[in-house]
């Protein structure tokens, strides 16, 4: 291909970056430093970065995400993995089990949020009292589970199909029963497909915004950062201290990911370790 036939593949994707993802970070970035529109347009510096320090209810928020972060790390994550070791070998049942479980993650997040909102309406719903101070983390991380364990049983499924039968052969006649071919065998072969799930995890832990706005629209309690960077702007109009938690937020996720990224070298799970752990 040409210069010019590639510029024509280039260029369009470029602008589509440039207009929705690279001027509105610049000016989240921008507002952060000044205060509202109404107030003046003042360079305030690092203020709102030095009031977000001391915040208790970004403290808060901050904490709750981290909370939920690693509850969906089990019912997502872990939960996926599981199913997928179940369901591994081909059938019409396990067929028709991976659609079933595969199928919320299809589903709109707001959706979704509504139907258990209703389940859970004190007076109406089913199982009333799920939504309060004690339970919502948990309730909204077990929804998310529900929602995406069946995504990560579709990449954990992959993984395993991607692995040499001839390993897993080999273990058997070394006498490895199931536990020893998952945890010597199968496990450092999926070490890839566990990172890039981490990496989905996590960020979209941080990410999280549907459930928490529609099954918990005015519980402070249980609210996360991007609940509360959303109501700075929507509610209380103040969109300096709103893009300043918008800033932190992305940087949370920056450094989530290079935490991943390099952890990733620490486990070493090559191929000929695994065949010398199965023999062993």
């Amino acid at each position: 291909m040409s210069k010019r036939g590639q510029m024509l593949f280039f260029v369009p994707s470029l602008l589509i970056f440039l207009v929705f993802v690279l001027l509105p970070t610049t000016q989240t970035l921008i507002d952060s430093f000044y205060p509202p529109r109404g107030a003046g347009r003042e360079f305030v510096g690092g203020l709102y970065y030095r009031y977000a320090m001391t915040d208790p209810k970004f403290h808060q928020s901050l904490a709750n995400n981290l909370i939920y972060l690693f509850l969906t790390l089990f019912f997502e994550v872990t939960v996926g993995m599981l199913l997928a070791l179940g369901l591994e070998r081909e059938g019409r049942l396990n067929s028709f089990l991976r659609v079933v479980f595969f199928s919320p993650s299809v589903l709109s997040l707001v959706v979704i949020g509504l139907v258990f909102g209703f389940m859970f309406k004190e007076g109406v719903g089913v199982w009333p009292a799920m939504l309060n101070e004690d339970r919502a983390l948990v309730t909204v991380s077990a929804i998310s589970g529900w929602a995406y364990c069946g995504f990560y049983m579709v990449i954990f499924l992959a993984g395993l199909a991607a692995i040499p039968e001839e390993l897993i052969e080999a273990g058997r006649l070394d006498g490895a029963g199931p536990w020893q071919l998952f945890w010597k065998i199968k496990l450092p072969q999926l070490k890839e497909v566990i990172f890039v799930s981490l990496l989905i995890c996590f960020t979209g832990a941080f990410k999280a915004f549907d459930l928490f706005w529609v099954l918990l629209p005015n519980q402070d309690h249980a609210a996360i950062v991007s609940t509360v960077l959303v109501n700075e702007f929507v509610k209380f109009d103040d969109p300096g201290y709103g893009s300043t938690l918008a800033v932190i937020l992305t940087l949370m996720v920056l450094l989530t990911v290079a935490i991943i990224w390099a952890a990733r070298r620490l486990w070493p799970g090559t191929v000929n370790a695994a065949v010398a752990a199965a023999k062993s």
